[in-house]
């Protein structure tokens, strides 16, 4: 069922290739491009990267860990799945309010709210059994988690130079990619040790610990701009 859709696209794109706008075309298309890496100087740029990166961290952690947690408090599978389907309402919810939000403050101060936002509410799961209070963190959660892909693709593409927004994106991809790769097995790692608590705990911490900081950078730029 899952395969049916991306076979559905091999299909239309081998028949219909043309299906697809054209790249456009850059004035400086001739000039010599360095590394994609290179963005990495820019500091406004990089920090959004990271950024970026603490929110995937969250909803990594949530969608591989809480499935666990919640069988290991004895709720059912359809539990779990409605649980975490209130999750994907408050993504969805989120996004709707979205744009009220960013007339109030900027985009770089919403994606750290956010991810200060998702950290405090994971300290809330290991003080929960009830399935409608775990719904409730999970909706939470979502609220915050759901900012954080429009916020720093948003970012990084203003951010990035002329003609290398896909190369920005890149970077935020990759940088999530190895995010996706680390959180299992550094939190598993975490879990089998010391038990659930200590997994919601230490990934609040390096939430609320990456927007404290990221908030004090800004209010700290924001005193020295002219």
């Amino acid at each position: 069922m899952l395969a049916a859709c991306p076979l559905a696209a091999v299909i239309l794109l081998w028949f219909k290739g043309n299906v697809l706008p054209k790249a456009a075309v850059g004035a400086d298309e001739g000039r010599k491009k360095g590394s994609s890496f290179d963005l990495l100087r820019s500091a406004k740029l990089r920090d959004a990267i990271v950024a970026s990166g603490l929110i995937s961290v969250a909803w990594d952690l949530y969608l591989f860990f809480f499935p666990i947690y919640g069988h290991s408090i004895g709720l059912s599978a359809s539990a779990i799945g409605i649980i975490i389907s209130t999750f994907a309402v408050a993504v969805f919810a989120i996004r709707v309010v979205l744009p009220r939000v960013a007339r109030v403050w900027t985009e770089f101060q919403i994606l750290l709210y956010a991810i200060g936002f998702a950290g405090t509410v994971f300290l809330l799961f290991p003080l929960f059994r009830d399935p409608y209070l775990l719904a409730a963190a999970s909706f939470l959660l979502g609220l915050g988690c759901g900012v954080g892909q429009p916020m720093s693709m948003s970012l990084i593409y203003s951010l990035s130079p002329p003609g290398r927004a896909s190369e920005g994106a890149g970077l935020r991809v990759t940088f999530n990619h190895f995010t996706h790769l680390v959180v299992p097995l550094a939190f598993g790692g975490i879990g089998t040790a010391f038990g659930f608590a200590p997994v919601f705990f230490s990934c609040s911490a390096v939430l609320i610990g990456g927007s404290g900081y990221g908030l004090l950078v800004e209010r700290q730029s924001a005193r020295n701009r002219p």
